[in-house]
């Protein structure tokens, strides 16, 4: 009798067995299936570590280690979600750190913004990222190219570096239609008074064949007059992001009360010739009634001498006026000539060689990411390696 029950029974274990194994085959092939179809997550980054020459940075000759001098040391994190119809969730995470000794500057994450992008109508972001003009004519200053943060315009005051990022920003990128695309980005306050530092961007951009063009518009209306707005909003041991050698008056070291940044740009290509250049007017209005305008003009060529070798050289006046700032007429200016060259060792790692030349007019040489010369002249040297992944 045992046998005999024993032996009846099989067949149905045998078919909950099956049921289950099914079940279990479904849902482990299904869900892996839906997930990789319809979302997508990647984690890149960029490491570049080099050595660094002034021959006066605050009077003394300065040998230094460095971290991102062609572009920061950054994680980052992007993805997208497949919404269908052309509509997909878009994010991106990027967080920077020092190379040299592993630190981060205090922020977990420097860019951080998540939105819906349509093949159709375009993309809008929402978080702390860049501003428009860096879509639209940053690419034409040598600085965001090939010749780092030492090649920017004095103080990087036109933020062609991106130097400033902006929080509590919508933005909204157009798709390309015929070579032109255009763009916008508001920045909130988040205070009771929306002009208690906030930001205002728009700009524009053309390509046919080898001509590019772009212009941009940056307003920024008290920059540093709360923490939580737009810009000039640090975290936990982050410096002030909204910081250069105008950010305050000369004449009584007032804060910024406006801020306008104007910027055109072209660039085009002849064989191995790229020819580009650029012309960004920033306006400084002071609390104190006081004003500073400066004018940065750019001219840039870089030539591939093969396809993994670039060689490049640019030249940029800087022409400042202050007004009742009492400068007694000798308005400052500054001469800067960059020079680099680098060579692609594979698609993702290359060597490069940069050095600035600059020379103030009624004021002393400063170029980015060195403390100021003791005379109107200074010269930087750096050489390093950069690899993306």
């Amino acid at each position: 009798m045992k046998t005999q029950d024993h032996t009846a029974a099989r067949p149905t274990d045998r078919a909950i067995r099956q049921v289950i194994r099914v079940l279990s085959l479904t849902a482990a092939a299904n869900v892996p299936f839906i997930a990789h179809a319809q979302s997508s997550v990647t984690l890149s980054g960029i490491l570049d570590s080099g050595l660094l020459y002034a021959n006066n940075s605050g009077g003394h000759a300065k040998w230094a280690a460095t971290s991102g001098q062609t572009s920061p040391s950054r994680w980052i994190m992007t993805g997208s979600e497949d919404l269908g119809n052309g509509l997909s969730t878009v994010f991106k995470l990027t967080s920077p750190f020092n190379l040299q000794n592993g630190r981060s500057p205090g922020r977990a994450f420097n860019v951080a913004y998540v939105g819906l992008s349509d093949l159709r109508f375009g993309t809008l972001t929402f978080g702390r990222q860049w501003d428009t003009t860096i879509d639209t004519v940053a690419n034409f200053a040598s600085n965001e190219t090939w010749a780092g943060y030492v090649g920017a315009h004095i103080g990087d005051n036109d933020n062609t570096n991106a130097t400033t990022k902006i929080s509590n920003a919508v933005k909204y990128m157009s798709p390309q239609w015929a070579g032109f695309s255009f763009g916008a980005t508001y920045a909130f306050s988040n205070d009771t008074d929306f002009a208690e530092n906030r930001l205002i961007s728009a700009g524009a951009s053309y390509t046919h064949g080898p001509l590019a063009l772009g212009i941009g518009f940056r307003q920024a209306d008290r920059p540093t007059a709360q923490a939580a707005g737009a810009i000039g909003s640090p975290g936990p041991g982050v410096a002030n992001d909204y910081a250069n050698p105008f950010t305050t008056s000369i004449a009584s070291t007032a804060g910024v009360q406006r801020q306008r940044n104007y910027l055109a740009g072209a660039s085009y290509q002849i064989g191995r010739f790229l020819l580009g250049g650029m012309y960004s007017r920033v306006q400084y209005h002071y609390l104190d009634a006081t004003s500073l305008t400066l004018d940065n003009y750019e001219v840039n060529l870089s030539f591939n001498i093969t396809p993994a070798w670039q060689t490049s050289v640019a030249y940029i006046r800087t022409n400042g006026q202050y007004e009742g700032g009492g400068t007694n007429g000798q308005e400052p200016g500054w001469d800067q000539i960059n020079a680099g060259t680098q060579y692609s060792l594979s698609k993702r790692t290359m060597v490069y060689l940069i050095a600035a030349a600059q020379q103030g007019r009624h004021a002393t040489a400063q170029i980015y990411g060195v403390a100021p010369s003791s005379t109107r002249r200074q010269v930087v040297a750096t050489a390093g390696l950069a690899h993306r992944f």
